[in-house]
């Protein structure tokens, strides 16, 4: 290389520096925009996972509420039946010793 064409190749590679430069400052700021965009996407995991907990709690007390009605006619009939044969057993008796 002679001293004529220094001068071109420093300038090349001075271009090539500033392009680069650009580069780098360009992506310095997608970095940012993605450490955001994480950010965000763990306080939207952290709020998905508080929903499905109250979810959770919401079909538990209407499993509850769906199976009331059933306890109540179960103890309905429990109360007919125990009615019905302490009857029974009250005439039994009655004609028994009466």
């Amino acid at each position: 290389m002679d001293n004529e064409d220094f001068p071109v190749v420093l300038e090349r590679h001075e271009q090539m520096l500033r392009s680069m430069q650009k580069q780098i400052d360009e992506l310095k700021t997608v970095q940012k925009e993605i450490k955001a965009m994480n950010e965000s996407l763990i306080k939207i995991t952290n709020e998905i996972k508080h929903t499905n907990a109250s979810l959770l709690s919401c079909e538990n007390k209407i499993t509850e509420l769906q199976t009331a009605p059933g306890r109540r006619w179960e103890k309905i009939v429990v109360s007919l039946i125990s009615s019905l044969l302490c009857g029974v057993a009250g005439y039994a008796l009655a004609r028994l010793f009466g």
